[in-house]
């Protein structure tokens, strides 16, 4: 009987010791995206991105992987500074969702700097070793 509680309870800190391993993954994606959308750099956010991503802005604009990625590079929409704030991870699988609070400010072209209040979405899906993000949907707070 003692072999049979052992052996559970080490299945179990296992578990959990793998699925801590596997949200701090996450967490550190989504601080590298974040780090790559403030910087615009292309590399990085090809890198951190599936090539089917769909990214949904809280004014209803939807960009793709490419769309996405010439906006923040171009400067067209320009991060100036972003924090994240309330984050939760759920992990099943190979999919994580990831939900956060984004405050930050922006200085678009054509545009004046701007305050950033949004809640987010984010789906990232696991990818070898490597967590990429699939969607993501603001919605304004």
């Amino acid at each position: 009987m003692f072999k049979y509680l052992f052996l559970i309870s080490f299945l179990a800190v296992t578990s959990l010791f793998a699925q801590n391993k596997q949200i701090a993954a996450v967490e550190n994606a989504v601080t590298e995206l974040t780090r790559a959308m403030v910087d615009g750099d292309e590399v990085r956010l090809k890198k951190l991105t599936h090539a089917q991503l769909t990214y949904g802005h809280s004014n209803g604009l939807i960009e793709n992987q490419s769309e996405f990625i010439q906006a923040l590079a171009s400067g067209e929409s320009n991060f100036t500074e972003i924090n994240i704030e309330n984050q939760t991870v759920d992990i099943s699988g190979n999919i994580a969702l990831v939900r956060h609070f984004l405050i930050g400010r922006t200085h678009n072209k054509n545009s004046a700097p701007a305050p950033v209040n949004l809640g987010v979405l984010t789906v990232w899906q696991k990818n070898g070793k490597d967590w990429l993000l699939v969607a993501r949907q603001a919605f304004k707070r």
